[in-house]
Protein backbone atom coordinates (compact mmCIF):
# COMPACT_ATOMS: atom_id res chain seq x y z
CA UNK A 1 0.00 0.00 0.00
CA UNK A 2 1.52 3.29 -0.88
CA UNK A 3 1.65 6.15 1.02
CA UNK A 4 2.06 10.00 -0.42
CA UNK A 5 3.14 12.38 2.05
CA UNK A 6 1.95 16.09 1.01
CA UNK A 7 3.61 18.65 2.40
CA UNK A 8 2.64 21.94 1.79
CA UNK A 9 4.51 25.16 2.20
CA UNK A 10 4.57 29.09 2.03
CA UNK A 11 7.38 30.33 4.11
CA UNK A 12 8.18 27.69 6.60
CA UNK A 13 11.97 27.56 5.26
CA UNK A 14 13.63 27.30 9.02
CA UNK A 15 10.73 24.63 9.96
CA UNK A 16 10.67 23.01 6.60
CA UNK A 17 13.96 20.27 7.19
CA UNK A 18 12.67 18.88 10.03
CA UNK A 19 9.10 18.17 8.45
CA UNK A 20 11.03 16.57 5.98
CA UNK A 21 13.26 14.40 7.73
CA UNK A 22 10.76 13.61 9.59
CA UNK A 23 9.06 11.30 7.12
CA UNK A 24 12.09 10.02 5.40
CA UNK A 25 12.65 8.66 8.49
CA UNK A 26 9.51 6.81 8.69
CA UNK A 27 10.45 2.52 8.79
CA UNK A 28 7.67 2.10 5.82
CA UNK A 29 8.92 0.02 2.81
CA UNK A 30 6.92 2.19 0.16
CA UNK A 31 5.85 5.94 0.48
CA UNK A 32 6.61 9.64 -1.33
CA UNK A 33 6.86 13.13 -0.23
CA UNK A 34 5.88 15.65 -2.25
CA UNK A 35 6.27 19.06 -1.14
CA UNK A 36 4.43 21.93 -2.57
CA UNK A 37 6.20 25.01 -2.17
CA UNK A 38 2.93 27.67 -2.56
CA UNK A 39 5.58 30.93 -4.20
CA UNK A 40 7.92 31.29 -0.86
CA UNK A 41 9.98 34.33 -0.98
CA UNK A 42 12.05 33.10 2.03
CA UNK A 43 14.75 30.13 1.75
CA UNK A 44 12.14 27.19 1.38
CA UNK A 45 13.36 26.51 -2.45
CA UNK A 46 16.99 26.15 -1.30
CA UNK A 47 15.75 23.78 1.32
CA UNK A 48 13.67 21.41 -0.91
CA UNK A 49 16.22 21.31 -3.50
CA UNK A 50 18.65 20.24 -1.05
CA UNK A 51 16.89 16.95 -0.93
CA UNK A 52 17.34 16.39 -4.88
CA UNK A 53 15.15 13.44 -6.06
CA UNK A 54 14.30 12.44 -2.02
CA UNK A 55 11.47 14.33 -2.73
CA UNK A 56 9.40 15.61 -5.59
CA UNK A 57 9.12 19.21 -5.58
CA UNK A 58 6.08 21.07 -7.13
CA UNK A 59 7.04 25.30 -7.10
CA UNK A 60 3.69 26.83 -7.55
CA UNK A 61 2.79 31.02 -7.56
CA UNK A 62 0.86 31.93 -3.92
CA UNK A 63 -2.53 30.85 -4.36
CA UNK A 64 -3.57 29.76 -1.14
CA UNK A 65 -3.24 26.45 0.92
CA UNK A 66 -6.35 24.87 -0.98
CA UNK A 67 -4.42 25.11 -4.05
CA UNK A 68 -1.59 23.48 -2.37
CA UNK A 69 -3.86 20.30 -1.47
CA UNK A 70 -4.59 20.15 -4.91
CA UNK A 71 -1.65 20.54 -6.85
CA UNK A 72 0.13 18.13 -4.62
CA UNK A 73 -2.75 15.76 -4.83
CA UNK A 74 -2.24 16.02 -8.56
CA UNK A 75 0.93 15.04 -8.58
CA UNK A 76 0.59 12.13 -6.16
CA UNK A 77 -0.15 8.52 -6.94
CA UNK A 78 0.22 6.69 -3.39
CA UNK A 79 -3.08 5.01 -2.52
CA UNK A 80 -3.39 6.68 0.98
CA UNK A 81 -2.94 10.36 1.22
CA UNK A 82 -1.21 12.01 4.16
CA UNK A 83 -1.28 15.60 4.44
CA UNK A 84 1.47 17.44 6.57
CA UNK A 85 2.16 21.49 7.13
CA UNK A 86 5.22 22.45 6.82
CA UNK A 87 5.79 23.57 10.24
CA UNK A 88 4.67 20.29 11.61
CA UNK A 89 5.78 16.56 11.83
CA UNK A 90 5.36 13.19 12.20
CA UNK A 91 6.28 11.01 15.02
CA UNK A 92 8.17 7.79 13.95
CA UNK A 93 5.87 4.81 13.32
CA UNK A 94 3.18 7.34 12.10
CA UNK A 95 2.98 5.84 8.36
CA UNK A 96 3.43 2.00 8.86
CA UNK A 97 0.90 2.40 11.99
CA UNK A 98 -1.60 4.32 9.55
CA UNK A 99 -1.52 1.59 6.60
CA UNK A 100 -2.15 -0.84 9.44
CA UNK A 101 -5.33 1.02 10.40
CA UNK A 102 -6.48 1.43 6.50
CA UNK A 103 -5.99 -2.39 6.26
CA UNK A 104 -7.35 -3.70 9.46
CA UNK A 105 -10.91 -1.45 9.61
CA UNK A 106 -11.13 -0.79 5.81
CA UNK A 107 -11.58 2.79 6.14
CA UNK A 108 -11.91 5.60 3.77
CA UNK A 109 -10.02 8.68 5.82
CA UNK A 110 -7.76 7.93 9.28
CA UNK A 111 -7.80 11.29 11.67
CA UNK A 112 -5.13 11.57 14.43
CA UNK A 113 -4.63 13.38 17.14
CA UNK A 114 -1.69 15.56 17.48
CA UNK A 115 0.76 16.45 20.08
CA UNK A 116 2.50 19.71 20.86
CA UNK A 117 4.84 17.95 22.61
CA UNK A 118 8.24 18.35 20.65
CA UNK A 119 9.71 15.05 22.71
CA UNK A 120 6.24 12.85 22.45
CA UNK A 121 6.56 8.79 21.14
CA UNK A 122 4.07 6.61 20.13
CA UNK A 123 3.20 3.98 23.05
CA UNK A 124 2.87 0.37 22.22
CA UNK A 125 -0.96 0.85 22.35
CA UNK A 126 -2.95 2.59 20.08
CA UNK A 127 -6.85 3.46 20.56
CA UNK A 128 -9.04 4.13 18.03
CA UNK A 129 -12.57 5.34 17.76
CA UNK A 130 -15.00 4.02 14.81
CA UNK A 131 -16.82 6.93 12.81
CA UNK A 132 -19.72 6.89 11.12
CA UNK A 133 -21.50 10.32 10.18
CA UNK A 134 -22.88 10.28 7.01
CA UNK A 135 -26.48 9.83 7.99
CA UNK A 136 -26.01 12.38 10.32
CA UNK A 137 -24.40 14.93 8.05
CA UNK A 138 -27.59 14.00 5.61
CA UNK A 139 -29.35 15.24 8.30
CA UNK A 140 -27.70 18.74 8.78
CA UNK A 141 -25.74 17.87 11.75
CA UNK A 142 -21.80 18.49 12.07
CA UNK A 143 -19.15 15.69 12.95
CA UNK A 144 -16.74 16.21 16.28
CA UNK A 145 -13.44 15.86 14.38
CA UNK A 146 -11.20 17.78 16.54
CA UNK A 147 -8.10 17.10 13.94
CA UNK A 148 -5.54 19.79 12.21
CA UNK A 149 -4.55 19.15 8.92
CA UNK A 150 -1.44 17.44 9.82
CA UNK A 151 -3.25 14.50 11.02
CA UNK A 152 -5.28 14.03 7.97
CA UNK A 153 -4.84 11.14 5.78
CA UNK A 154 -7.34 9.80 3.29
CA UNK A 155 -8.01 6.28 0.81
CA UNK A 156 -7.28 8.01 -2.61
CA UNK A 157 -10.97 7.26 -3.78
CA UNK A 158 -12.23 9.20 -1.15
CA UNK A 159 -9.79 12.48 -1.25
CA UNK A 160 -10.64 12.01 -5.49
CA UNK A 161 -14.56 13.04 -4.76
CA UNK A 162 -13.13 16.18 -2.93
CA UNK A 163 -9.99 17.55 -4.39
CA UNK A 164 -9.62 20.06 -6.60
CA UNK A 165 -11.41 22.09 -3.45
CA UNK A 166 -12.42 25.63 -4.32
CA UNK A 167 -9.93 28.71 -3.98
CA UNK A 168 -10.33 32.24 -3.39
CA UNK A 169 -7.61 35.10 -2.97
CA UNK A 170 -9.47 36.65 -0.37
CA UNK A 171 -10.27 33.57 2.38
CA UNK A 172 -8.83 30.06 2.44
CA UNK A 173 -11.13 27.03 3.07
CA UNK A 174 -10.31 25.58 6.41
CA UNK A 175 -10.02 21.88 6.70
CA UNK A 176 -12.86 21.12 7.69
CA UNK A 177 -13.88 21.19 4.09
CA UNK A 178 -11.84 18.03 3.51
CA UNK A 179 -13.13 16.54 7.26
CA UNK A 180 -16.75 17.24 6.52
CA UNK A 181 -16.49 16.44 3.03
CA UNK A 182 -14.67 13.05 3.93
CA UNK A 183 -17.18 12.30 6.23
CA UNK A 184 -20.25 12.54 4.05
CA UNK A 185 -18.37 10.22 2.01
CA UNK A 186 -17.42 7.71 3.93
CA UNK A 187 -16.35 6.03 7.31
CA UNK A 188 -13.42 6.78 8.95
CA UNK A 189 -11.34 6.55 12.00
CA UNK A 190 -10.28 8.80 14.76
CA UNK A 191 -6.57 7.60 16.29
CA UNK A 192 -6.87 8.65 19.99
CA UNK A 193 -2.95 8.21 19.98
CA UNK A 194 -1.04 11.38 18.49
CA UNK A 195 0.91 10.48 15.85
CA UNK A 196 1.95 13.52 14.79
CA UNK A 197 3.82 16.84 16.34
CA UNK A 198 2.09 19.96 16.16
CA UNK A 199 4.29 23.10 16.09
CA UNK A 200 2.93 26.23 18.32
CA UNK A 201 4.91 29.10 17.06
CA UNK A 202 4.29 32.99 16.40
CA UNK A 203 3.90 32.74 12.78
CA UNK A 204 0.46 30.58 13.04
CA UNK A 205 -1.94 32.12 10.84
CA UNK A 206 -4.81 31.00 12.50
CA UNK A 207 -3.43 29.54 16.36
CA UNK A 208 -2.34 32.85 17.45
CA UNK A 209 -3.36 35.57 14.98
CA UNK A 210 -4.83 38.62 16.42
CA UNK A 211 -7.54 38.47 13.59
CA UNK A 212 -8.19 34.83 14.48
CA UNK A 213 -12.30 34.93 15.38
CA UNK A 214 -13.11 37.48 12.61
CA UNK A 215 -10.41 35.28 9.76
CA UNK A 216 -12.67 31.85 11.46
CA UNK A 217 -16.24 33.75 10.83
CA UNK A 218 -14.95 34.39 7.02
CA UNK A 219 -13.92 30.92 6.76
CA UNK A 220 -17.00 29.21 8.33
CA UNK A 221 -19.11 31.31 5.47
CA UNK A 222 -16.95 30.34 2.53
CA UNK A 223 -16.73 26.31 3.63
CA UNK A 224 -20.59 26.73 3.98
CA UNK A 225 -21.29 27.62 1.11
CA UNK A 226 -18.85 25.50 -0.69
CA UNK A 227 -19.75 22.08 0.62
CA UNK A 228 -23.20 22.87 0.02
CA UNK A 229 -22.91 23.76 -3.23
CA UNK A 230 -20.60 20.85 -4.21
CA UNK A 231 -22.82 17.95 -1.88
CA UNK A 232 -26.52 18.06 -2.84
CA UNK A 233 -26.86 16.03 0.33
CA UNK A 234 -24.90 18.56 2.80
CA UNK A 235 -26.96 21.64 2.05
CA UNK A 236 -28.78 21.88 5.38
CA UNK A 237 -25.40 21.69 7.21
CA UNK A 238 -23.55 24.04 4.76
CA UNK A 239 -26.31 26.70 5.27
CA UNK A 240 -25.73 25.67 9.01
CA UNK A 241 -21.73 26.43 8.87
CA UNK A 242 -22.13 29.66 6.89
CA UNK A 243 -25.28 31.52 8.81
CA UNK A 244 -22.94 30.22 12.25
CA UNK A 245 -20.38 32.08 10.48
CA UNK A 246 -22.13 35.25 9.86
CA UNK A 247 -23.38 35.19 13.40
CA UNK A 248 -19.79 35.06 14.87
CA UNK A 249 -18.62 38.04 12.04
CA UNK A 250 -18.35 41.68 12.50
CA UNK A 251 -20.79 42.17 9.22
CA UNK A 252 -23.19 44.64 9.52
CA UNK A 253 -26.23 46.47 8.27
CA UNK A 254 -26.34 46.29 4.33
CA UNK A 255 -23.02 44.07 4.52
CA UNK A 256 -24.80 41.68 6.25
CA UNK A 257 -27.92 41.62 3.34
CA UNK A 258 -25.04 41.52 0.75
CA UNK A 259 -23.25 38.55 1.90
CA UNK A 260 -26.59 36.59 2.18
CA UNK A 261 -27.30 37.19 -0.55
CA UNK A 262 -23.66 36.53 -2.36
CA UNK A 263 -24.02 32.91 -0.61
CA UNK A 264 -27.59 32.31 -2.16
CA UNK A 265 -26.28 33.82 -5.84
CA UNK A 266 -26.19 30.43 -7.44
CA UNK A 267 -29.60 29.55 -6.59
CA UNK A 268 -28.74 26.13 -4.50
CA UNK A 269 -29.13 27.91 -1.44
CA UNK A 270 -32.88 28.78 0.61
CA UNK A 271 -32.48 32.26 0.74
CA UNK A 272 -35.66 32.58 3.29
CA UNK A 273 -34.01 29.64 4.76
CA UNK A 274 -30.52 31.20 5.39
CA UNK A 275 -31.57 34.59 6.02
CA UNK A 276 -34.00 33.50 8.68
CA UNK A 277 -31.32 31.51 10.46
CA UNK A 278 -29.20 34.62 10.30
CA UNK A 279 -31.98 36.80 11.79
CA UNK A 280 -32.21 34.25 14.42
CA UNK A 281 -28.61 34.71 15.40
CA UNK A 282 -28.59 38.57 14.89
CA UNK A 283 -32.24 38.38 17.72
CA UNK A 284 -29.91 36.61 19.73
CA UNK A 285 -27.33 39.31 19.72
CA UNK A 286 -24.78 37.81 18.08
CA UNK A 287 -24.35 40.42 15.60
CA UNK A 288 -24.66 43.72 16.31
Amino acid sequence: MKISVLINNYNYGRFLAACIDSVLAQDYPDFEIIVVDDGSTDNSRDVIASYGTRILAVLKENGGQASSFNAGFAASSGEIVCLLDADDTFLPRKLPITASLYQSHKADWVFDHVTTDENATIGTQISTTEIDKRESLRQGGFPSLPVPTSGLTFHRRILADILPMPTANDVVLSDNYLKFAAAYLGKGLIVETPLTFQRIHGANRYTNSDKAQQLRAKIMVATGVSLARRYEGMKAMGQKLAAGGLAKSDYRGGTLIAETRRCAEDGKFSLLHFAAQVALKRLAGKIR
